[in-house]
């Protein structure tokens, strides 16, 4: 998809949400051409602009996140907002929101107040637990959520360190919003009413423990048999530390990248041992482990260079972004003082404003509805 002609061009989405989650969605949607309000509170704004990490004591997520959109200060808990909300509303295809069920009610943004007064809009409530059942009014994190879901014992099931990565909320919450607000104006366009989009973020990680827990998932499961061997138990599919302290992957899955990686690493003899037993194979995972570390990562990167037995460096996150595919890819570009990672998406990073200050643009839109 190109970012020449935006497939969102027209669309308009009032994003009444706070902090990640739904920054992150209407980040998309603006990519994709949308034009998107974000709708602050006039004195502190959203919590995300003082969150750190901080440049000059605003938010760096809220300078990332933010491109794209235009802020419109509003006090939704005053009686006054309500009539500028309605005639807001009025103009949007779409409304993104955060809040627990009553608080959403008593903001008077939930979806059926919006959609009684506007049946054509499309409606997306992302929160921790839905709208309904017994979690709906509980606070929550995305620790919270990917803990309650098993992805995180599922991803860590034997240490307590916490994901850097916060899967509920983006993979989660974020990403199956954009995909439940493009299928409605599929839909839309097709004749379609406007819907109302209950995301919740736990669910939408519990869609991911779908492999974890095939077995679970089956009525026969408990005679199913044998386990795929990228855990960590077998050799040729693992993290290793090299003699300089750093790490690289091994993803010889199949054996053929194995007897690849054996042969270029002059370890033939290792060879026959790709689909040993799990006994031998914690014997062969010592002697990798020993091998690895008798060179540095980039010797092993430049030994293994012309192999294709599936070899790559585990980048940290300043590496990653000068990587040479992602270089030659252009995938991250310059934007506004800042790199940004083009939408994987979009052949091309569209051109967005900055992040805007609060409430910079609340008197043009006002004068627009």
């Amino acid at each position: 998809m190109t970012a020449g002609n935006p497939p969102l061009a027209g669309i308009r989405v009032v994003d009444l949400s706070r902090l990640l989650p739904g920054a992150f969605a209407t980040l998309m949607l603006a990519e994709l051409g949308a034009d998107v309000i974000k709708v602050e509170d006039p004195i502190a704004g959203d919590p995300m602009r003082h969150l750190p990490p901080l440049l000059d004591g605003r938010g760096v997520y809220d300078i990332l996140l933010n491109r794209g959109k235009r802020s419109f200060a509003l006090d939704l808990r005053t009686s006054e907002s309500a009539d500028v909300l309605r005639r807001l509303v009025a103009t949007a295809d779409v409304v993104v929101e955060s809040f627990r069920p009553s608080t959403a009610r008593r903001l008077g943004v939930s979806a059926d107040q919006l959609r009684s007064q506007h049946p054509h809009l499309i409606h997306c409530a992302i929160t921790g637990y839905g709208q309904t059942g017994p979690y709906a009014e509980r606070a929550g994190h995305d620790l919270n959520y990917v803990s309650l879901s098993g992805v995180f014992a599922a991803d860590r099931p034997s240490s307590s360190t916490l994901p850097r990565m916060f899967i509920a909320d983006v993979g989660g919450g974020a990403m199956t919003a954009v995909i439940g607000i493009l299928a409605a104006l599929v839909g839309r366009t097709r004749g379609g009413p406007g819907v109302s989009l209950d995301i919740s973020m736990h669910e939408a990680a519990l869609y991911w423990v779908m492999l974890p827990a095939a077995r679970e998932l089956l009525d026969d499961g408990a005679r199913v048999q044998g386990d795929l061997p990228t855990f960590g138990a077998h050799a040729s599919y693992n993290v290793y530390e090299t003699g300089d302290g750093k790490r690289i992957a091994l993803g010889a899955l199949e054996r053929k990248f194995w007897v690849t990686f054996c042969n270029a690493a002059g370890r033939q003899d290792l060879a026959h041992r790709h689909a040993s037993d799990l006994e031998d194979q914690a014997d062969l995972l010592r002697e990798m482990r020993t091998l690895f570390r008798s060179r540095t990562r980039d010797e092993w990167l430049a030994l293994l260079a012309g192999a294709d037995a599936c070899v790559t460096p585990v980048n940290s996150a300043s590496e990653a972004l000068i990587d040479p595919h992602i270089v030659a890819r252009c995938a991250v570009q310059p934007a506004s003082g800042m790199r940004v990672i083009r939408p994987p998406f979009l052949s091309k990073e569209p051109d967005l404003a900055p992040a805007p200050q609060l409430g910079q643009h609340t008197a043009e839109i006002l004068a627009t509805i």
